[in-house]
């Protein structure tokens, strides 16, 4: 593949950024040429909101970190929202529906210290207006509805969809989560940081997702 073609930078309607890498190239060859493209036209990422994507190969979560950094260091982009085309651990797509692991399982897997303590269990949703706040962890039997919202001190587990606004980890863990069968809040927060899923992301198909914290930032993957 030609030198210009190993990474595409596509912009989106919704305002996010879509980035492109070649499967074939190395990794050293991806940074280069990333590098020298945001540099080139910085304007570009100027007035973009702070989600990307990164798509076309399986890249480990060091290497996407090593991405992050270049974007950082050449533009005065803000990424909070990171949306991968692949799942890193599995090299399973995002978009591919598979069977979900139990969502109490995989929410003990990601942090444990909150199954031990205190959980509040609502066997119905909420509509619109509805509000829970809870010192531990909050698990929802059904679907939050827009204009409805839950704030935890611990984690946020909706088996159903989320479609109003959650904040995990309200007292300031940012080792907190927020997890649902179909994730497509108004708004989502985690300890102090504030993400907003693209409307793009909010019309495709249902995907059991959580969202949790690395380095400062929200990561959405798939269950």
């Amino acid at each position: 593949m030609a030198s210009n073609q190993i990474v595409l930078i596509k912009g989106q309607l919704d305002g996010s950024i879509d980035i492109i890498l070649d499967e074939s190239a190395d990794f050293s060859e991806i940074k280069e040429s990333l590098q020298s493209k945001i540099s080139k036209g910085k304007s570009f990422f100027k007035d973009a909101e702070s989600v990307v994507s990164f798509k076309g190969r399986n890249i480990s979560d060091d290497e996407e970190q090593q991405l992050i950094d270049i974007i950082i260091q050449e533009t005065e982009l803000d990424i909070t929202f990171i949306r991968g085309g692949w799942r890193k651990d599995t090299g399973i797509l995002t978009k591919t529906i598979t069977p979900p692991e139990p969502m109490l399982a995989r929410a003990a897997q990601v942090k444990t210290s909150y199954m031990e303590s205190n959980t509040a269990y609502y066997k119905t949703g909420l509509r619109g207006g509805q509000s829970i706040k809870f010192e531990g962890s909050v698990v929802i039997m059904g679907d939050v509805n827009p204009g409805s919202e839950v704030v935890a001190n611990g984690n946020v587990i909706i088996l159903g969809a989320l479609k109003g606004m959650a904040h995990a980890g309200a007292g300031g863990d940012d080792t907190c989560f927020v997890s649902a069968l179909d994730l497509k809040p108004t708004q989502l927060r985690i300890a102090e940081t504030i993400s907003y899923v693209p409307k793009s992301d909010k019309k495709g198909e249902s995907t059991p997702a959580y969202a949790h914290i690395k380095n400062g930032q929200v990561f959405v993957s798939p269950l």
